[in-house]
């Protein structure tokens, strides 16, 4: 097969799209007869397994509420209890850990990973940089809030960058996503 070619049609007969919609003043079927069962029948997203249409599961709005939603669906209770490390109180080392798990569920983009993998305590010339302008030691093993720093770096982009630069909508990316998965065990990679 060429790359340069079309895909092959999708055949839409061969889709289980479920009985055909009731009519709401009778509560007849339409198209019940054999004469009009090709005619075409709506995709309905929400149905039993007898046809009844069900009631579809509330829209969540925003980006956190959806991370929320998507938690409390799809994870257990965390198995390590309150010794699992939260990024609340995580080391920068742990944070770069966690960064990547954080990519590798997609929770986060690429760059967002870059940014919050990027650990300035871990790399092997802080004392001469940084270290030496703020007079500071590097503690790659010393505990940090995580979302605190980050809610920081919100209000700090949004000061200083125009409204909606870059950014600024990364750092509330990344704020979010850290608010919506504070735990390691909150996602499975």
């Amino acid at each position: 097969m060429r790359i340069d070619q079309p895909p092959a049609t999708l055949d839409l007969r061969r889709l289980d799209v479920g009985p055909p919609l009731r009519d709401g003043a009778d509560g007849q079927d339409k198209g019940s007869d054999i004469a009009r069962h090709n005619e075409s029948r709506a995709l309905v997203a929400y149905r039993d397994g007898t046809g009844r249409d069900i009631d579809a599961p509330p829209r969540t709005e925003g980006v956190h509420d959806a991370l929320i939603a998507r938690k409390v669906e799809q994870l257990a209770p965390p198995a390590g209890g309150p010794r699992v490390p939260d990024v609340r109180y995580m080391t920068p080392r742990e944070m770069q850990d966690y960064s990547q798990n954080l990519y590798a569920a997609g929770v986060i983009s690429f760059e967002d990973y870059e940014a919050l993998a990027f650990q300035p305590d871990l790399h092997p010339d802080f004392a001469r940089t940084i270290g030496a302008l703020t007079g500071e030691k590097p503690q790659p093993d010393r505990p940090r809030d995580y979302i605190r720093q980050w809610s920081d770096r919100v209000e700090y982009t949004q000061r200083y960058y125009p409204q909606n630069s870059n950014e600024v909508r990364q750092a509330h990316r990344i704020h979010e996503a850290l608010n919506a998965f504070p735990r390691r065990t909150d996602i499975f990679v």
